[in-house]
């Protein structure tokens, strides 16, 4: 497999196809299929397969193989129609991708990791079951944001590999500390020489926004999130 070849190919929509592009080009995913119009990539750390191609037939063929706890990320919308209409919950979401330089910020609330004893906020936060919080924050995955000592928000990195989990307490809103905490990831990855990026899902208009304050570019057409 020329992984050359593949990513030339991804790269023909590099704003939507980054989650595939970034973790293959960061060693932490792996190839499954590519024939030169049909990709298929496992993201090494979660249960999610990426798939682009514009050949239904293909898509079908690869995915009878996966098991029913993998996830399915479609990148072609009329591959997750498919999959829509044969009992998949679909979920779409733009991609965001950061391609400026670091930010020259000093923030208002203390931004760091969560530690393991704090695994009940990020459950209440972002819905966690216990176990999920404890994996990601072992991980370093999670962060929180507090002010006065006191927790206003978490954001994190999913595993496999994209900023999410943004979420700020309901009265600690419009004080900007959203924006504090991702332009603040965002460094981190940038200091690590990584490309950030995040999804959004369809409709999140306040997610949107946010993410077009903060500069990044958003990805004209959709991937789809399918779940069994």
């Amino acid at each position: 497999m020329n992984k050359q070849s593949l990513i030339e190919f991804l790269n023909e929509d590099y704003l939507l196809n980054a989650s595939i592009i970034e973790p293959l080009e960061n060693g932490t995913a792996t190839v499954v299929y590519f024939d030169g119009d049909c990709a298929m990539v496992k993201d090494n750390a979660s249960p999610v397969y990426m798939l682009r191609t514009e050949d239904t037939e293909k898509a079908k063929r690869l995915v009878s193989k996966l098991s029913a706890k993998d996830v399915l990320v479609a990148h072609n919308k009329a591959v997750a129609e498919v999959f829509a209409d044969m009992g998949y919950k679909n979920v779409p979401c733009y991609q965001a991708v950061y391609r400026k330089e670091r930010f020259k910020f000093t923030p208002n609330i203390e931004i760091r990791r969560l530690r393991e004893d704090e695994s009940s906020y990020a459950c209440e936060m972002y819905g966690f079951t216990e176990e999920e919080a404890t994996k990601h924050i072992s991980l370093g995955l999670v962060y929180g944001g507090f002010a006065h000592g006191e927790a206003v928000g978490m954001i994190g990195f999913h595993l496999q590999g994209s900023m999410g989990m943004l979420e700020v307490k309901q009265n600690f809103r419009r004080k900007g500390y959203a924006a504090e905490m991702e332009k603040f990831l965002i460094n981190t990855l940038l200091a690590e020489k990584q490309v950030p990026y995040c999804q959004i899902v369809e409709g999140n208009e306040a997610s949107l926004s946010l993410q077009r304050k903060l500069g990044l570019d958003i990805s004209e057409n959709m991937l789809y999130w399918l779940h069994k």
